[in-house]
């Protein structure tokens, strides 16, 4: 019964069918290879046989950049033809099995590809952006599924050359692409000029105010802007050395303290090699342990800030 149905609908459907494409448009149908198309008594030709390594040997101007689609070879419905578009431009809606060429200017091209069936006219959708250098060609494979998703990938030349060997050129449809490219400005000599190397005149302490907690002999990431604003000064005086002295407050054995204090002069030092890339060569540390008190160790206060570290930069004299 369904068979019996289904034949019932076909038979009324396709002279409805037939009558109202006679007023319009009836496709006379394609040439055995589909190169040649026909509608109403006018006919046009979809593809050229183009010798692309011929192509390829033309020069392309050192402003312009030569871009080549190739589609791959499948047998999707033209609903899964791929629009191909550049810096927001329509170059073709290429076919399965086809390729198409076209200049554009050197320099950022955003490149996308969207199946026709989509009907988007969001040409920038999905875009991808290559920098691309003038005077050269560059290809790119489209694959396209029965979904409509696509891929757009950049081949090398090498990879291409057997892709376009067996495929068409595209040809009946205008590209929107117009490489109207900038005048190319004249490169200006980059000039060298020799910086001065400062040379410091005379001996300076900086006070690093790097306060450590008692006895312990690491330096709080808080305290790192100061050793930084050390290694910037000693980048503007590159012959100058440091010796970073050390101090503690007075509680502990005198031998202890001497030794906590080489501790914190040694932690400074190492920020300075490790983050800020000062040379090694250049830094000096030593401990004086409580021998040197800045303020009265009878206060916590006091003793906070007999905790310190100090540098002493000065130019170092060259070795003889």
């Amino acid at each position: 019964m369904n068979k019996i149905l289904r034949k019932n609908i076909v038979a009324i459907i396709l002279p409805i069918t037939l009558f109202g494409m006679s007023s319009c448009a009836v496709i006379g149908g394609t040439d055995s290879e589909g190169s040649t198309r026909h509608v109403d008594g006018v006919m046009w030709n979809n593809k050229k046989s183009i010798d692309f390594k011929e192509v390829l040997k033309k020069e392309v101007a050192a402003d312009k950049i030569r871009l080549i689609f190739i589609r791959n070879n499948d047998s999707h419905s033209e609903q899964t033809s791929t629009n191909i578009s550049i810096n927001n431009r329509f170059q073709v809606s290429l076919h399965a099995n086809n390729y198409t060429m076209v200049e554009s200017c050197a320099g950022i091209n955003q490149l996308s590809a969207h199946a026709t069936g989509f009907k988007s006219n969001n040409l920038l959708a999905d875009k991808q952006d290559y920098q691309l250098t003038g005077g050269q060609t560059y290809f790119f494979y489209v694959e396209m599924d029965e979904t409509g998703e696509r891929a757009l990938t950049q081949i090398t030349p090498d990879s291409a050359s057997p892709l376009l060997a067996n495929k068409s050129y595209q040809s009946h449809q205008i590209s929107r692409i117009v490489p109207n490219c900038p005048t190319p400005v004249a490169a200006i000599p980059a000039v060298t000029v020799e910086k001065e190397t400062l040379a410091l005149t005379e001996k300076v302490t900086i006070d690093l105010e790097v306060l450590f907690e008692t006895d312990k002999a690491v330096v709080r990431p808080e305290h790192y802007s100061k050793v930084a604003e050390l290694a910037e000064f000693m980048t503007q005086y590159p012959n100058t050395a440091v010796t970073i002295e050390g101090h503690t407050d007075s509680r502990g054995k005198n031998s202890y303290n001497q030794a906590l204090s080489q501790r914190r002069v040694n932690a400074v030092k190492e920020v300075l090699i490790s983050q800020f890339g000062i040379a090694e060569g250049r830094l000096t540390a030593v401990g004086y342990g409580e021998s040197q008190p800045k303020a009265s160790n009878n206060t916590i206060e006091g003793r906070q800030l007999n905790r310190r570290v100090v540098a002493v930069v000065e130019e170092s004299l060259p070795k003889l």
